[in-house]
């Protein structure tokens, strides 16, 4: 896809490379040229001539964009109708039979829409997606211009797009091939959980993730009951169980992590294994407190998710970042838990590693791809400012993302969408709402009434 803007000139912004050399840069201006980063100098040292654009970086912060490591974009269309439930009644009374009824091809395509409204509004510009039809949020990232991780939900029983795992995996590679040259769409092998995926399917997967060098997407040890049935079905932690099928690796991006004791932490970090932290669904469904403090003390690669919007329920990495870093501080007793610079850490460069795109995007270093968002600091909330990452950390709202830029095009300038139509999008998503409040008589649901 050919960038809009072939020379844009980011002026005179506070810059936060974020990255492993992290920099905080006043009054420092960024030059992109084909999408790349050019060259970050001091404002006072760049021609302001030759460019295509000159964005005013003045009264902003200016620094990678954030990336959620583990959502289920379509369920944005089953946000808010089945909530104050435990995971597993959740799931199995209203999630899969809704999803059995709805989720087809066209309205995972709109609630995908309606996500990807969501998150470049708060600053994200990858994520990485578990669900059904990804072909189809393939199609609606590259209309709005998103990076994204396709993961075509693999499970041992029927789902809204195929009858068998078999064919789920199948897609999954035709996916992998058909965009191996894509710049923003990258594919994952994507099996659901220990417990809804045979331990021969698992090893099939393991099998086809090395030979064909693609990350594995899994939920892995997120509820207690969950690791009692594994231990129950398997006689082993759901950690010793992807082992013991061929997936404790570096490829494995395993989503939540909650019930993990402290002697597998060093297994974990010797075997690469990266971790999407979601905490925001972990206090809403009850599943517990995941040691992402201790995770970090290791140095387990660990990067931040929101989880499906209808297990959270939004899509804003801000508020993942905030959650985490306070509820971990209170449940440790330490207040140096989860400083505010690495909450931003894992929100950018964090989120990178864990997704394996590092050496593209997490940072702001010339020769890597200009995903850059623009954050208004003339705030009230954000005013004074003694720490910028301090700042950010406690004080950021979502809304106070003012541009995004993606692959060196400009989907989002003044709060203003570009790439998709906002009025379109949520006339239809109110549609659905209707039929799926009817299906489930949820009468006058919008008065909170049931």
């Amino acid at each position: 896809m050919k960038n809009k803007k072939q020379r844009l000139l980011i002026h005179d912004g506070l810059i936060l490379t974020m990255g492993d050399q992290p920099r905080v840069l006043p009054h420092h201006s960024i030059g992109v040229v084909d999408g790349l980063i050019t060259f970050i100098r001091p404002a006072e040292e760049v021609n302001l001539e030759g460019w295509d654009e000159v964005m005013d970086g003045r009264g902003m912060a200016v620094m990678p964009g954030f990336i959620n490591c583990h959502t289920h974009a379509a369920m944005s269309l089953m946000r808010g109708f089945a909530d104050d439930l435990p995971l597993k009644e959740w799931l199995e009374n209203f999630i899969w039979p809704s999803e059995a009824a709805f989720m087809n091809r066209k309205n995972v395509a709109l609630g995908t829409r309606l996500a990807l409204l969501e998150m470049i509004a708060a600053g994200t510009v990858m994520f990485a997606d578990m669900y059904f039809f990804e072909d189809e949020v393939a199609l609606a990232c590259q209309q709005a211009g998103m990076r994204v991780l396709l993961g075509e939900g693999i499970l041992d029983f029927k789902t809204p797009h195929f009858p068998n795992p078999d064919d789920a995996i199948a897609f999954a590679l035709e996916l992998a091939s058909h965009y191996s040259n894509d710049p923003l769409i990258k594919v994952a092998l994507a099996p659901h959980a220990v417990y809804t995926v045979s331990p021969s399917t698992l090893k099939k997967i393991a099998k086809l993730s090395a030979d064909y060098h693609l990350p594995v997407h899994i939920h892995l040890a997120e509820t207690r009951q969950e690791v009692e049935d594994c231990q129950k079905s398997f006689g082993v932690h759901p950690i010793d169980h992807l082992s013991n099928v061929g997936l404790l690796n570096d490829k494995l991006i395993a989503a939540h992590m909650v019930h993990v004791p402290s002697e597998y932490y060093s297994r974990l970090r010797e075997a690469g294994v990266r971790i999407a932290h979601n905490h925001s669904a972990n206090l809403k469904l009850a599943s517990g407190f995941a040691p992402i403090p201790d995770y970090l003390k290791e140095k387990i690669i660990t990067g931040l998710g929101t989880d499906g919007p209808a297990s959270n329920n939004n899509l804003a990495i801000p508020i993942e970042w905030r959650h985490s870093s306070l509820v971990s501080k209170m449940m440790t007793g330490n207040p140096e838990a989860i400083n505010a610079f690495e909450a931003l850490y894992m929100a950018t460069t964090g989120g990178a590693r864990v997704l394996g795109v590092s050496d593209i995007i997490g940072s702001l270093e010339p020769g890597k791809a200009a995903d850059i968002i623009l954050i208004s600091l003339n705030k009230p909330h954000l005013q004074p400012i003694y720490n910028i990452y301090s700042t950010l950390a406690y004080s950021m709202h979502p809304t106070d993302v003012d541009t995004v830029i993606i692959n060196g095009r400009i989907v989002m300038r003044r709060r203003q969408m570009l790439t998709l139509d906002t009025e379109k999008i949520l006339a239809e998503v109110n549609q659905v709402e209707r039929q799926i409040a009817h299906y489930f008589h949820l009468n006058n649901s919008r008065n909170g009434k049931k």
